[in-house]
């Protein structure tokens, strides 16, 4: 994982904000005569949080340890200064914008489990110098979000991420996809680019069906098809989690609403859901009496969604930013406001 992510830093020019690229030659080999320098640039940037972030996110074994620990001791009153004053103004900052990408993730990048791939999108992200916004957090956290469990050893044609930016980028979504893809691990792959209002649903709240396909080794075809056969034929199918799990049996039949045989091999769809995001490799298993390890070659082909609510009710959801916005410059700015109390009819003087 760590080659990877390393070898992504060759594969073009570092477009990181010049701060941040300075922050990192420090932490590798810096000397104290180059620390206000580096400061001094984040400060300018402002882009203390951001910085402060990268520091906390390094590895412990990161060769220059006094020097990351003297720059985190240093960059945390900035930091916390700039999270102060993003709080403040979240609500009115409308240039955030959330980024919905769908990817697919094929041979080369199966082993790759939800963490690696968050860390591979982000040093993506990073490296291409699109800024993620961070959360509202103790440790704000950069705004990247998986948006469906993908256990290692599964492939994919249609994985939804989020991403929320600071700022919308200037380029178009084709060049934009193109960057990334050219940073990206063998077998990891950008396919569609979506702008979306920020307070557009969670596609986690969203999903209600996977579409699977495996393609199944010849050697346990047989096997398999006895034990779909079993499955379809039957009314319920009770599964027993394991220790740690829920003590009622999962029924299967409920989880797996379909199956069948094609030429590419078994198709089968599973609900998603509250308490039924249950790995497919497991489900599988446990219909077919497998162990989860010998099945390989499991992609997940599609998603069904549910429509999203939100988004046809703007009135809602929306942050009424241009009233909010006139309010704070009418208030601070020393207008007058005659307001008039209706009680005894005289006039009320703001400002």
């Amino acid at each position: 994982m760590q080659s990877a992510l390393e070898r992504m830093e060759t594969l073009g020019p570092n477009r990181e904000p010049a701060c941040l690229q300075a922050l990192r030659t420090f932490i590798k080999g810096g000397t104290a005569a180059d620390l206000e320098p580096v400061l001094a640039a984040v400060r300018a940037a402002g882009l203390a949080e951001e910085a402060s972030e990268r520091v906390r996110s390094l590895r412990p074994e990161t060769e220059n340890q006094e020097a990351a620990k003297t720059l985190a001791l240093r960059l945390a009153p900035l930091a916390a200064a700039e999270q102060q004053r993003r709080a403040a103004r979240w609500q009115l900052d409308t240039r955030r914008t959330l980024i919905r990408f769908n990817y697919a993730k094929e041979t080369g990048a199966l082993d790759f489990d939800d963490g690696d791939l968050h860390a591979l999108f982000l040093q993506a992200f990073r490296l291409e110098g699109l800024v993620l916004a961070l959360d509202l957090g103790k440790r704000p956290r950069p705004l990247l979000t998986s948006g469906l469990p993908l256990a290692a050893g599964l492939g994919s044609r249609c994985e939804p991420m989020d991403a929320v930016l600071k700022r919308e980028p200037p380029e178009d979504s084709a060049e934009l996809i193109t960057r990334l893809n050219g940073r990206l691990p063998e077998g990891l792959r950008i396919e569609q680019w979506m702008s979306l209002p920020g307070y557009a649903t969670a596609p986690s709240e969203l999903a209600r069906l996977s579409r699977w396909t495996w393609k199944v080794d010849p050697g346990l075809r047989t096997r398999a098809e006895a034990g779909t056969a079993a499955f379809l034929q039957a009314s319920t199918w009770p599964w027993e989690r394991g220790p740690g799990k829920s003590e009622t049996p999962l029924d299967l039949r409920r989880v797996i609403p379909d199956m069948r045989w094609t030429d590419a091999g078994l198709d089968f769809t599973t609900r998603m859901g509250p308490h039924l995001a249950v790995n497919p490799l497991k489900l599988l298993g446990a219909v077919l009496g497998l162990e989860p390890a010998d099945i390989t070659g499991l992609v997940r082909t599609g998603v069904d969604y549910d429509p999203d609510p939100r988004l046809g009710q703007a009135d809602r959801f929306e942050p009424k930013l241009k009233n909010m916005y006139e309010d704070a410059v009418l208030l601070g700015g020393g207008s007058n406001i005659v307001l008039v109390d209706e009680d005894d009819d005289e006039p009320t003087i703001l400002g």
